[in-house]
């Protein structure tokens, strides 16, 4: 089981994954301002942070940098998850240290791989397939 925190103002955007992340055995927290995502990574450490860009106030750029300026989470991976998809946005995450960039509504298969991908290699593999019905019961 793997800690992941996802930081995304639009809660009911990301409640779907959240559900599907934790039906595949992970254990999800949410915060919705970079702020409070920051204050969570002082109590917890996730083993992946999954970060919208586009949010109000502080953004996922913002968040970026303060991470790169607190050498206490250089370790915590940080994938993007953003409805951006313009060059710009995607090679500023990725020189900011992202370590993955989705897109958000690409499929859960391809969602949870690239998340995975990211997990330590000793958290369990989940099916990378979730029938219709689940996703409708996890939202």
């Amino acid at each position: 089981m793997a800690k992941l925190l996802i930081v995304d103002d639009e809660i009911a955007e990301v409640r779907p994954l959240m559900a599907l992340l934790r039906q595949a055995g992970h254990d999800v927290c949410c915060a919705t301002t970079p702020g409070e995502a920051l204050i969570e990574l002082q109590h917890n450490t996730p083993d992946l942070v999954l970060l919208d860009l586009n949010m109000p106030y502080l953004n996922g750029f913002d968040f970026l940098d303060a991470l790169e300026d607190d050498s206490r989470f250089y370790d915590v991976p940080v994938a993007i998850y953003s409805a951006l998809t313009d060059d710009t946005s995607i090679e500023r995450a990725m020189k900011l240290g992202a370590c993955d960039y989705i897109i958000k509504g690409v499929g859960w298969p391809e969602t949870y791989e690239r998340i995975r991908a990211h997990l330590p290699s000793s958290i369990d593999e989940a099916p990378t397939e979730t029938p219709e019905s689940d996703i409708a019961t996890a939202v």
